[in-house]
């Protein structure tokens, strides 16, 4: 249920920063190349158009690849967190196990000792 939603984050981050990129890149080339547009027919409005379709598809291919980064990103966060979590675990667990049989060992020599007071 949450995977969707946590795709839709990754894409929603990744689409502004390409977009952001996009545009500042738009806004760079516009600007070096002010003085070169001129007014023109059909022709340019149709390369316009092939232009812009080609910037989509390469901002939205970008944007997946953007999202699939950032969400390996994060598995990659969330397994080392659970890895070093798990290692954590199983250290505590080692040491009440050592604990555990420490305690045994000093309840037997108190039952020996109770034993060889009750002889003597």
């Amino acid at each position: 249920m949450f995977r969707p939603i946590i795709k839709l984050a990754f894409l929603a981050k990744a689409a502004f920063e390409v977009v952001r990129e996009k545009v500042e890149d738009c806004l760079d080339s516009l600007t070096s190349k002010a003085g070169e547009y001129r007014t023109c027919g059909k022709e340019q409005l149709q390369e316009s158009r092939e232009k812009a379709k080609e910037i989509v598809q390469e901002v939205s291919q970008q944007v997946w690849q953007r999202s699939e980064v950032l969400e390996s990103q994060v598995r990659e966060r969330i397994r080392r967190q659970v890895a070093d979590f798990s290692l954590g675990a199983l250290g505590d667990s080692t040491e009440i196990n050592e604990l555990r049989a420490e305690i045994a060992t000093l309840r037997a020599e108190l039952a020996e000792l109770k034993s060889m007071r009750a002889m003597v």
